[in-house]
């Protein structure tokens, strides 16, 4: 007979991976799900899928104990694998909202710096130090279950022979509860397998497509000339959340509430993808970062988006427009300096500013907020071009996860988000000291709505196209006050409405949408790539919401209605196409 510490040993692991389990139901209910009365609704298929997960480490127990010592460490690596996989997918899904994925991990892996500071402050946070609590129990529990194998005969053996039989048939059952949103109960691996995004489509396909697709035409009209200087603010994940005005979750940011009233809001501002990359592709750019094959898996995260024409700072360019990118950021990360070089900005500076010598730094090398915007102050004051109006872009980084303010040490998104809405309206005001506002525009929104899970109040304020609306406030000339513009926009469209806006002529695509024309006019569709399912494409087109599946040859609409789907599908699949397909960057040891 084994003794009862043996024992509790044994299952220690097994019952902490369904503690685990059960945690990652709850998380993934937060949001719309709670809304419709999903209270606990997703923890038996969750169970159920990860029980496969259960039955392939008791396996690995079993090859511990029978196989020739020399030989364990493949059991041990079996384990050590699902170990660290079921946790940083709790672990993702709880600071980011997101499941974690091969993909990201290839993508953001060799980028140590950043993932060492986001650690370093992590780990002084009070979550920080319960992860760590709970990582070092893990371990400890995954050592007992070993030690306490060693000690197994063979009716031991038999026993977890018929856990792992018993696992394998529930898993083998229908899925327990159905959902629209799979991803929310699948295994980590499960969500992990190839999709498919990365479905190559045929030689017959394309040259079929390429000979008979017709883009839509190129249509140019008469702008509005009025050659202002622009500054965008982008703030990194902010989101209509973080306004108390507008949900009512989280009194965040209270001087960019008011700023509404002096300016104009957009309340229906939609972001074209789910990272700041995405959004810095479609906002400068002027294109749906829809992702090539294999986009996932490469470790450039522009690849496919270095070769593009008319972006904005190219528009500007031809009108006697110098534009101009700030961050304290660090450029090297994906290689954003040279993919923005390749933009058409005539100057960029990060990180490693003579500025910010001997600043604390957070977050990718960053300095914060306060000092981005001292900095281009500086700039405006003794650096500003005389003859040419100006485009400037200030990208933000301190309300970028792990949340803290910078100035307190403060942990949490609202310090973080309160300690940038003050530096926001530091800057506003200074601006407005120097007359900026007489022939200036100021555009406030966002890369990325945040990486947290979606609240029940964004779900009841917007429905189905809460994950993808951002706040966006423009400052200056005759947007002044008045009534929020509902009219839906997206971040793609900027470059050309900011033509129209700015210089004599504005040419852009059929179908497309343009901020500043009274009224504004909205896209036909609006496309966004999900982040969670990465083969599926959002399309909102007026009151209509569809999913389209990435399948190669077989790209298709999956749920809801899409008007003129044919003609969206070829032009999604020919964007694609063009864009080539993205080498695979280490995948395979994966």
């Amino acid at each position: 007979m084994y003794k009862r510490k043996e024992i509790t040993a044994l299952l220690s692991l097994p019952l902490l991976f369904i503690f685990l389990s059960i945690g990652r139901a709850l998380l993934s209910e937060q949001g719309d799900l709670v809304l419709v009365g999903c209270h606990g609704c997703l923890i038996l298929p969750t169970l159920q899928h990860d029980l496969i997960l259960i039955a392939t480490f008791l396996i690995a127990s079993i090859l511990w104990i029978k196989l020739p010592r020399y030989l364990r460490w493949a059991a041990l690596l079996i384990q050590m694998g699902l170990v660290f996989v079921i946790t940083a997918d709790l672990i993702m899904l709880a600071e980011f909202g997101m499941r974690l994925s091969w993909h990201d991990v290839i993508k953001f892996g060799g980028e140590f710096k950043a993932i060492k500071s986001y650690i370093e402050i992590k780990l002084a946070t009070i979550t920080g130090i319960l992860t760590l609590i709970g990582d070092t129990i893990l371990l400890i529990s995954w050592i007992s279950h070993l030690r306490a194998a060693n000690y197994l005969g063979q009716q031991g053996i038999r026993w977890l022979m018929m856990s792992v039989f018993a696992c394998v048939l529930l898993y083998m059952l229908p899925t327990m509860t159905h959902h629209p949103l799979p991803w929310l109960y699948r295994n980590v691996v499960e969500i992990n397998l190839p999709s498919g995004v990365d479905q190559v489509y045929s030689q017959t396909y394309q040259a079929q497509l390429k000979a008979h697709y017709k883009p839509p035409p190129w249509v140019c009209t008469q702008g509005l000339g009025l050659r202002q200087n622009v500054i965008i603010v982008l703030i990194e994940s902010w989101s209509w959340y973080h306004s108390k005005d507008r949900l009512g979750v989280m009194d965040a940011t209270p001087h960019l509430d008011q700023l509404v009233q002096k300016g104009t809001v957009w309340t229906q501002f939609f972001s074209n993808g789910f990272t700041t990359d995405h959004g810095l592709i479609a906002l400068l750019g002027g294109i749906v970062p829809l992702p090539a094959v294999n986009r996932y898996h490469s470790l450039e995260g522009y690849a496919g988006f270095d070769k593009l024409s008319a972006t904005l700072p190219q528009r500007l360019a031809a009108d006697g427009y110098q534009s101009y990118f700030f961050t304290t950021g660090d450029l090297n990360f994906m290689d954003k300096g040279i993919w923005l070089k390749k933009l058409g900005f005539h100057y960029i500076e990060g990180d490693d500013h003579p500025f910010y010598q001997g600043m604390p730094r957070f977050a990718f090398n960053a300095a914060h907020d306060g000092w981005l915007y001292q900095r281009f102050l500086t700039w405006l004051d003794h650096e500003v071009p005389e003859k040419h109006p100006y485009l400037a872009v200030l990208e933000t980084v301190t309300t970028h996860p792990p949340f803290m303010n910078p100035e307190t040490g403060q942990q949490g998104e609202q310090a973080a988000f309160r300690f940038a809405d003050t530096q926001v309206a530091y800057f506003v005001k200074e601006l407005e000291q120097q007359d900026f506002f007489k022939d200036g525009l100021l555009i406030l929104t966002s890369d990325q709505r945040a990486l947290t899970p979606l609240r029940a109040a964004e779900v009841q304020a917007f429905g189905d196209v809460a994950p993808a609306l951002l706040p966006l406030i423009i400052l200056g000339g005759s947007l002044k006050g008045g009534e929020p513009i509902t009219t839906a926009a997206q971040m793609a469209d900027m470059p050309a409405s900011l033509d129209y806006l700015l210089t004599d002529r504005s040419c852009q695509y059929q179908g497309r949408g343009n901020l500043f024309t009274i009224p504004p006019k909205s896209p036909q569709c609006i496309l966004r790539p999900q982040g969670d399912q990465r083969d599926i494409i959002d399309a909102y087109c007026g009151t209509q919401h569809a999913q389209i599946k990435l399948d190669g040859d077989h790209t298709r609409v999956i749920e809801g209605n899409l008007p003129d789907a044919e003609n969206i599908i070829q032009q999604i699949n020919l964007q694609r196409i063009l864009l080539g397909t993205q080498n695979i960057n280490f995948t395979h040891i994966m």
